[in-house]
């Protein structure tokens, strides 16, 4: 593909299958939008193209990467056992609640207490068996 065609946003993807996985899914479309409203919002300077790739460093706010970082939003009505629990689950989804209370400093059936309440507040789901499943952070 020539690069003036992909900042025109003519789209080719490499993996078609992958490619209507993710149009099924909702994760992406195939409009040709995306590239013409980066660069207008950013300019061509954040896209470094080669023959082998194309990157893209899209420059973020600091006050929102400060309010990111700090999870805002996703801690809400949590208690400071909850908070933590959490915020180790986003960190490896796979520690149990034996690893998650030693970390922590506290029981396991507390951590587990931590884990109804949170499923309930609809923060976490489990995805897979209790035995060989992990928690999934819905955000």
């Amino acid at each position: 593909m020539a690069i003036e065609d992909f900042y025109e946003g003519i789209s080719h993807p490499r993996n078609s299958t992958l490619m209507r996985v993710f149009l099924n899914m909702g994760l992406t479309e195939h409009t040709g939008h995306g590239v013409p409203t980066i660069i207008k919002k950013y300019g061509k300077e954040i896209f470094e193209i080669t023959d082998n790739y194309v990157k893209c460093k899209i420059p973020f706010d600091k006050r929102v990467l400060e309010l990111s970082n700090k999870n805002v939003g996703l801690n809400v009505g949590l208690n400071k056992t909850e908070k933590a629990v959490l915020r180790l689950l986003i960190e490896d989804s796979d520690r149990t609640a034996d690893v998650i209370a030693a970390e922590i400093g506290v029981t396991k059936r507390t951590i587990e207490r931590a884990f109804v309440s949170l499923q309930k507040k609809g923060k976490i789901e489990r995805i897979g068996s209790k035995r060989d499943g992990m928690w999934g952070v819905i955000q």
